[in-house]
């Protein structure tokens, strides 16, 4: 049975250690924030993510129970007991776009002034190619007085999960590893089949850095793509979604579906690690338009609103909008980069009138509301930003008798049926 420190339980952290913890390894999760350590120590946390069915908090009090997971802020006694450690901690983008690497850095530093010979350390942040080797490397063989490779082992392994399906991704999802020397990556790729069914050596760190990172960037240019055709096809009074589900009966042509624009932690951020990659690079000018044009849709939506209901003779500045959804995805709690907060804003900026309501998030604001009926009561027009296990949000009977008469639905997420809208008496745009 091996050891395992992960540092940084955040969204890729704290997954990991439960299913290292579930898979019989003994867990030691580090991070940095008291509070965040506390509640995980009371059995409470608040993802929404299910274990084989089951609560993540069930779980993770399980775990706890057995002693198979042990929560800490304090890094040494992690490093005294740890066969291997994990460094699962952010990268973000700045508003100038730049990368902040401070808890990477803190973590090298800390890690590096702590280890052991024989350890082996295993990055599994998403970071810009050579920042393993050129920057992680070098700080903690700087820390340490030691040399990757020969005193330590040094790997990097890239996250492949998306959020609500962390845990069947961790373990089913081909898992790219790669080693500063092969005896590191031997340790990497043994550390990764504990808990994964499919491990796959990479020849260098560098190409595994960069394959995850165009993996989320991938994603952000296809779903522009489908996106600036969404809007096409809603000007010229066409569902894009109806279109898609027939060029997709193309055994070539696999298109994505649109929504209100792209949002989360990954995706957003993949074209920025390469921009800010060092040195003389070639330009990438389609993966900067992809995420200039996802950052538009949410202002396009509103847009769309308003022509609607100007042309249904409803005045904008004088409608209650209802957002549903808030989260940065559908049957998502995380409002990281929301496209539905974009949403929100834009409409705030413009001065009318918003009510919010989502049935997961914590969202809390001067325009969030208790409940569904009471989002959609009177409102003039009702956007579905993200899907959630809300049974009436389909009930479109039970739309029409509570959204003010000829009420606009802007269905961002194809959730109803157009013709069946129509039928009682609504106004519906897809994108």
């Amino acid at each position: 049975m091996e050891t395992v420190a992960i540092f940084g339980l955040g969204f890729v952290g704290f997954p990991l250690a439960i299913t290292y913890a579930t898979k019989g390894q003994t867990v030691i999760g580090v991070d940095i924030n008291e509070q965040h350590i506390a509640l995980l120590k009371s059995g409470v946390s608040d993802s929404c993510e299910k274990v084989n069915g089951r609560s993540i908090e069930s779980v993770l009090q399980e775990v706890l129970q057995k002693g198979t997971l042990q929560l800490t802020t304090d890094p040494k006694e992690a490093m005294s007991k740890a066969d291997y450690v994990i460094i699962a901690v952010g990268i973000p983008v700045m508003p100038d776009e730049t990368l902040n690497f401070t808890w990477l850095d803190q973590a090298a530093q800390t890690i590096g002034s702590l280890l052991r010979t024989g350890q082996t350390i295993v990055l599994r942040s998403t970071v810009p190619p050579h920042t393993t080797r050129k920057r992680f490397c070098q700080m903690l063989e700087n820390a340490s007085g030691f040399k990757a490779g020969e005193d330590f082992y040094l790997g990097y392994s890239s996250e492949r999960m998306a959020e609500g399906k962390a845990f069947e991704e961790l373990t089913t999802m081909p898992t790219p590893v790669a080693g500063i020397n092969e005896a590191s990556l031997q340790k990497t790729q043994h550390l990764l089949s504990l808990v994964c069914d499919h491990v796959i050596p990479a020849e260098s760190i560098e190409i595994v850095e960069m394959s995850k990172v165009i993996e989320n960037l991938s994603r952000d240019v296809n779903i522009a793509f489908v996106n600036e055709l969404a809007l096409f096809a809603q000007s010229i009074g066409l569902e894009i979604n109806k279109v898609i589900a027939v060029a997709n009966t193309h055994k070539r042509v696999k298109l994505l579906s649109p929504g209100p624009g792209v949002g989360g932690y990954c995706i957003p951020n993949a074209y920025y690690y390469l921009s800010n990659v060092e040195g003389d690079k070639h330009p990438l000018p389609l993966s900067y338009k992809s995420r200039e044009l996802n950052e538009s849709v949410p202002e396009s939506i509103v847009q769309i609103a308003e022509k609607t209901m100007q042309a249904n003779r409803v005045d904008p500045r004088k409608a209650v909008f209802a957002l549903f959804g808030i989260g940065m995805k559908d049957y998502s709690n995380d409002l990281r980069h929301s496209p539905s907060i974009m949403v929100l804003n834009a409409l705030k900026k413009r001065g009318y009138q918003v009510r919010v309501y989502d049935p997961i998030t914590e969202w809390k604001q001067a325009e969030t509301v208790s409940s569904f009926e009471d989002l959609i009561h009177d409102a003039d027009c009702l956007m579905i930003l993200a899907k959630q296990e809300e049974p009436r949000l389909s009930d479109i009977p039970y739309l029409a008798v509570h959204l003010k008469k000829g009420a606009l639905i802007v269905d961002t997420r194809n959730t109803l049926n157009s013709a069946k809208v129509i039928q009682e008496g609504l106004t519906i745009c897809k994108l």
